[in-house]
């Protein structure tokens, strides 16, 4: 089962939907910004939305290919701010030269106050502690169910810690409860916490994201 990172193309967008949405469609946090939606409803709303995802030139993607199989086994979002890095990656592969993009809309089934509320919070960590130093951050990170604990995660964490490194960037993350010691491997520290109020279906109680940075090593 050897594993390989690569740059995700186009035609990748229905295996990534799938391997978002089976990573963690059971988490509570997922449930709680979905609740009541389908696994079938939320893998055709990544689809619809692969398009300006993907062609938006902000963001780069990279994937794990497992070569024995071909098959997909996770993939990972990332950003750049206040630097030029990110220019220098290749630009989405595969992208249908006459697609015509529709407006963004809102997913259907989102719990709209709690992803706002979320989302507020966690700009705010950032703007207060990053700021507007040059920065990659992570935005989604997902492996297959099937292929989770195998170093799928570390092979995307090690290209982007050495990434930033050589451009001197910070790297950020707001990481669910279950992969906090997996940054901490990678040099990432503890900045703050978004306590979340989780929906009544998932059983209710709290869910902590940890905001974390890691800085570059010179």
């Amino acid at each position: 089962m050897p594993l390989e990172l690569q740059d995700v193309d186009f035609k990748d967008g229905e295996a990534i939907a799938n391997i978002y949405i089976s990573a963690f469609f059971n988490d509570p946090f997922q449930k709680t910004m979905f609740p009541g939606v389908s696994f079938e409803k939320q893998v055709a709303g990544v689809i619809s939305r692969w398009p300006n995802n993907f062609g938006n030139v902000a963001a780069h993607y990279k994937k794990v290919v497992d070569t024995d199989t071909g098959d997909i086994v996770g993939y990972s979002k990332w950003s750049f701010a206040f630097t030029t890095a990110g220019g220098t990656l290749q630009k989405p592969a595969g992208f249908p030269a006459n697609l015509e993009l529709k407006p963004p809309s809102t997913p259907e089934g989102l719990n709209d106050p709690f992803a706002i509320d979320f989302t507020d919070k966690v700009e705010k960590i950032h703007e207060r502690v990053l700021g507007d130093r040059p920065q990659i951050q992570l935005k989604m990170l997902g492996t297959h169910p099937s292929y989770q604990r195998r170093g799928v995660a570390s092979l995307q964490l090690s290209w982007a810690v050495d990434l930033a490194d050589k451009e001197n960037l910070f790297c950020w993350v707001d990481a669910s409860p279950v992969s906090v010691l997996l940054y901490k491997k990678f040099g990432f520290e503890v900045q703050d916490e978004v306590v979340c109020e989780l929906h009544e279906t998932c059983g209710g109680g709290l869910y902590t994201y940890t905001s974390m940075m890691r800085k570059p090593t010179v």
